[in-house]
């Protein structure tokens, strides 16, 4: 797996700890600040694993490895550790039926570094299976396209992944 795509979601702590009374509040979990970001990444990588309309099983175990890295300490969603089934029947929804991708590049607006984190996990899971084939060479561009990725890092990214 990634270890980058590990490193992005540990660096979300500094942002989780801006709003501290979401985590303790339990009334409506899905509404919550990082449950919402969390199906945020869920989306994008949804979206990435059915790029060509196929579901591989490499995409999905680094998908799965990548939701219980979410619940490590220190992560996006260690405060839910207590509720960690009710949240994954919440992403887990949300992979089948992901947000659109209009939400999921607001999300990144005006944030380069967090744009191209995105477009680097998607580039991870596409290439798991070591090649790409026109759906995903056209997912990706496209993809680059919505996130506003310059050319010169999508080329590196890819490359990372694709050499």
């Amino acid at each position: 797996m990634a270890k980058k795509i590990v490193q992005n979601l540990k660096q979300v702590k500094g942002n989780k700890n801006k709003h501290p009374e979401s985590i303790q509040s339990t009334l409506d979990i899905e509404s919550d600040l990082h449950i919402e970001y969390a199906k945020v990444l869920l989306s994008l990588w949804s979206y990435a694993c059915n790029a060509d309309g196929q579901f591989k099983k490499k995409e999905g175990d680094i998908v799965g490895e990548l939701v219980n890295v979410l619940f490590e300490p220190d992560c996006l969603l260690s405060g839910f550790q207590a509720q960690k089934k009710p949240v994954l029947e919440i992403l887990s929804k949300t992979f089948e039926n992901p947000l659109p991708m209009k939400t999921i590049t607001k999300v990144v607006l005006d944030n380069d570094e967090y744009a191209l984190n995105f477009f680097e996990d998607a580039v991870c899971i596409v290439a798991s299976d070591g090649a790409l084939n026109q759906e995903e060479i056209r997912f990706l561009d496209d993809l680059a396209n919505e996130l506003k990725i310059s050319h010169m890092d999508k080329v590196r990214v890819e490359k990372k992944y694709l050499a």
